[in-house]
C-alpha cells in the first residue's frame, strides 16, 4: 500500500504510478508511456503553461535536439509563449489521456442529448413530444445539468395536452443548454446559442 502522506502539494512532480513500484520522476519521457501521462510544461519565467501529449513533447524534444532524459528534456523544451529567457519545468500528468478520454466521452454524452432535446423542442409547439427517448436525454443531462427544477420543467412542457402554439419546450430547452455552458460543457456547434 502507498503511502500518499508525502503529498501536499498540486504541484507534486509524479510521485507514484498506479499499480507500479515506482516512486520519484521517470528516468525519462518514454516511462511515462505506462501511466498515458501527459505532460505539463511551465515556464517560470513568464508564466506560460502549456499541456503536451507525450508522444508530442517526445517529437518536439528530438527535433530541438536534446534527449529524452526526465531531467534534460525541460532543457530542449521551447517556453509556450517563446519568452526570451525561458525557466521551462515538466510536470507530468499521470492518466492524462484516459482523462482525455472521459472528458471526450462526457462532451459526446451531453451533445448526443442535448440534440434529442433540440430536436423535441423543434416539434414541441405542434405534438406532445413526452418520448422515451427525450426522458432517456433527460436521464443522462441529470448529472452534468445539476438542477432537477430545469429538467422536470423541460418534462411538463413536454407531456402538456392539448398543446398549443406557446406551449414550446423551447425555453425549457434554452435554459437546460445554458446551464450546461455556464458549467463548462462542451457544446457542439448546433447546440451552441
Amino acid at each position: 500500500m502507498h503511502n500518499f502522506s508525502n503529498i501536499t502539494s498540486p504541484c507534486v512532480r509524479f510521485s507514484f504510478w498506479h499499480d507500479a513500484a515506482m516512486v520519484g520522476p521517470p528516468k525519462s519521457l518514454h516511462d511515462l508511456h505506462r501511466v498515458e501521462a501527459q505532460v505539463r510544461v511551465t515556464c517560470r519565467s513568464c508564466r506560460a503553461s502549456e499541456l503536451w501529449e507525450l508522444d508530442a513533447l517526445i517529437t518536439e524534444v528530438r527535433n530541438n535536439g536534446g534527449n529524452t532524459d526526465w531531467a534534460a528534456a525541460r532543457w530542449a523544451v521551447k517556453c509556450p509563449q517563446r519568452c526570451a529567457a525561458p525557466r521551462v519545468t515538466l510536470l507530468a500528468v499521470p492518466f492524462g489521456k484516459q482523462r482525455a478520454r472521459r472528458q471526450a466521452h462526457r462532451n459526446t454524452l451531453i451533445n448526443l442529448a442535448l440534440q434529442i432535446l433540440r430536436d423535441a423542442a423543434q416539434r414541441s409547439s405542434d405534438e406532445a413530444v413526452g418520448t422515451v427517448e427525450v426522458r432517456l436525454a433527460l436521464h443522462v443531462l441529470r448529472p452534468f445539468v445539476g438542477e432537477q427544477r430545469l429538467l422536470t420543467e423541460f418534462w411538463k412542457t413536454a407531456i402538456i395536452e392539448p398543446r398549443h402554439p406557446w406551449t414550446s419546450c423551447l425555453v425549457p430547452y434554452r435554459a437546460i443548454k445554458q446551464r450546461l455552458i455556464d458549467r463548462g460543457a462542451q457544446a457542439g456547434e448546433a447546440n451552441r446559442p
